[in-house]
């Protein structure tokens, strides 16, 4: 938790003038009672205008003051509290930037986002009424009590019982509202988790009519939300009825027992009268420290679930990685890899062994589930196999940090990943030095992408929306390839990448590739047969076993699973053969 005090850093002015200025504005309430004790007292029943004039201004002067200082003592714990979130989000959002993929597979996206956003701001609550009020506060409850002991320390007694009862309470529910508000977080990040599923899976919900099904699925977590947050808030309400109620019953008992103290003449009626302001006094104040604990409580549990984020390590890219040397002129070199996914049961891929040459075309092909897409993320470093080695080479040299062998490889994702913003800015993502139009054209020629973004308006300058909306399926798709061909690297990574390509155009991109990169290594995973004819080498997967590792032609005679594959995307084959 130290770690997240270092952000008042920039902000320590603020941080203690805010609390400072609440102390005066307290000071000035507490002196009103007395002089409206003395108002009574003294100059009302002798009929003393002049002092009761200047009383009077005098009330009016500390009211103003008042307005002055809570003002500025509003305006600086709001710029303490916005400006270490800023600084705590931004840090957090870059810290999430950086974590490897199996610590945010472990933490979740959605619950990610929700830290990055809902937790923040939490945070940004609980700061700014701790300010305003931990000095505040606590000042006006004994003050008033100081007072109180001043005028009568027999009736004091009855303030300090209160005071004890009411901390009392406010530990015993904190103690059982906390563990609720844990839960509370939790829930939201399965909220926000569903929520998210079901948006992006809009379409696919719509076109099986799943719709009434999700709506009551989302009903059901929203009502146990609900449940929840009422329990919860049914607990944390219970303090405002209570802290009326022995607010209340002091006030009764300090009336009572002031009236029989002014009919012994040992208190005036001025003095009863600051007592009830005093006591009124500490109404407001408790309520608005419960307010504050309640609120420092849910920015405690927001803390520690931020703080987590904090203390996963870091992928370190810069890190040296074990140098290998190789006679053989190859690019990848995989040895009995075995590789388990964080909390499997089983591993998803295992001894996988085989090399990839230089200036290759590598296809990659298998059911589903048979582990493709692991592989590939093996390839690209994101994961790190429990048992064996994959080590990437280029010019007899092994990657010497993992910032180089993420230089050396690039990877169009199966699922097209484009961002809010143009098509350039899409295409040069990554890129640091400035990329001549005549670059971008011709990848996006090689990428078979010319016809549709000459046809939109501005060309290379046309708006791309949020997640590529506004383009189809394989439009996006031939932008990713553009971006990735785009950006010379050693190994080029197509992960089903061509799924929503016609056969034409496919075969039309790969032969763009080929020609135009002779010397890139492809490697290719693809459903389809036909897109891996020309593949030097498949590698044939079957429930994260290595089955075969051939040329299409061996595979046909030699592999059952690769025949069934073949022959069910190629009908007439299949019974031309038979026949």
């Amino acid at each position: 938790m130290k770690k997240l005090l270092i952000y008042f850093k920039g902000y320590i002015k603020e941080t203690l003038l805010g609390p400072l200025f609440k102390l005066l504005e307290a000071s000035f309430e507490l002196l009103v009672p007395l002089v409206i004790a003395r108002l009574v007292d003294r100059y009302i029943p002798h009929n003393d205008k002049n002092h009761l004039y200047l009383m009077i201004f005098f009330l009016i002067l500390l009211a103003l003051l008042n307005i002055i200082v809570a003002i500025f003592a509003q305006y600086f714990s709001a710029r303490a509290a916005v400006g270490y979130t800023k600084k705590l989000s931004q840090d957090l959002f870059e810290k999430i930037m950086r974590l490897p993929k199996e610590s945010r597979d472990k933490l979740t996206t959605s619950s990610l986002v929700t830290r990055l956003i809902s937790d923040t701001y939490q945070i940004q609550t609980g700061i700014n009424q701790f300010l305003r009020l931990f000095l505040r506060a606590p000042i006006i409850v004994f003050g008033s009590v100081l007072m109180a002991f001043f005028i009568s320390p027999r009736l004091t007694v009855w303030f300090l019982a209160m005071v004890a009862a009411l901390f009392l309470l406010v530990y015993l529910l904190s103690v059982v509202v906390n563990p609720l508000y844990a839960h509370l977080r939790r829930l939201t990040d399965e909220i926000v988790s569903l929520t998210r599923e079901q948006l992006e899976g809009n379409r696919v919900i719509r076109a099986f009519g799943q719709v009434q099904a999700e709506e009551k699925n989302f009903q059901e977590n929203n009502e146990t939300y609900t449940n929840w947050q009422l329990k919860t808030g049914r607990l944390a309400t219970l303090i405002t009825p209570l802290t009326y109620f022995f607010v209340n019953a002091t006030l009764i008992i300090v009336i009572w027992q002031g009236q029989l103290a002014i009919a012994d003449n040992v208190l005036t009626q001025g003095m009863l009268i600051a007592l009830v302001n005093y006591l009124l006094q500490i109404l407001v104040e408790l309520l608005k420290l419960t307010m504050m604990l309640s609120s420092l409580n849910q920015s405690f549990i927001s803390a520690k679930r931020i703080n987590q984020v904090f203390e996963q390590k870091e992928e370190n890219i810069t890190q040296a990685l074990p140098l290998e040397t190789v006679k053989e002129d190859i690019v990848y070199k995989l040895e009995n890899v075995t590789f388990t996914y964080p909390h499997a049961a089983s591993p998803v891929l295992q001894d996988i062994s085989f090399t990839v040459p230089n200036a290759s075309f590598f296809g990659i092909i298998g059911g589903t589930g048979s582990g493709k897409t692991s592989l590939i993320q093996l390839l690209m470093h994101l994961y790190v196999p429990q048992k064996g080695r994959v080590s990437l080479f280029q010019k007899h040299r092994s990657a010497e940090t993992l910032k180089e062998w993420r230089q050396w490889v690039r990877l169009v994702p199966q699922k097209s990943e484009l961002f809010q913003g143009t098509i350039r800015s899409n295409l040069t993502l990554g890129i640091k030095e400035e990329v001549t139009d005549k670059a971008l054209w011709q990848a996006l020629d090689m990428a078979q992408a010319l016809d549709f973004v000459n046809e939109k308006k501005g060309k290379l300058n046309a708006q791309v929306e949020a997640f590529g909306r506004n383009f189809s399926g394989g439009q996006r798709q031939r932008l990713t390839i553009a971006r990735a061909l785009l950006q010379k690297s050693p190994v080029l990574i197509l992960d089903d990448a061509t799924s929503a390509l016609d056969y034409l155009t496919e075969t039309k991109l790969l032969s763009a590739i080929k020609q135009n990169l002779k010397d890139t290594v492809l490697i290719m995973v693809s459903q389809r047969t036909n897109s891996l004819l020309q593949a030097d080498n498949i590698l044939v997967l079957d429930q994260g076993r290595q089955l075969a590792l051939a040329s299409h032609e061996q595979l046909l005679e030699t592999t059952s699973l690769y025949q069934e594959i073949h022959y069910s995307q190629h009908p007439q084959e299949e019974a031309a053969r038979e026949s």
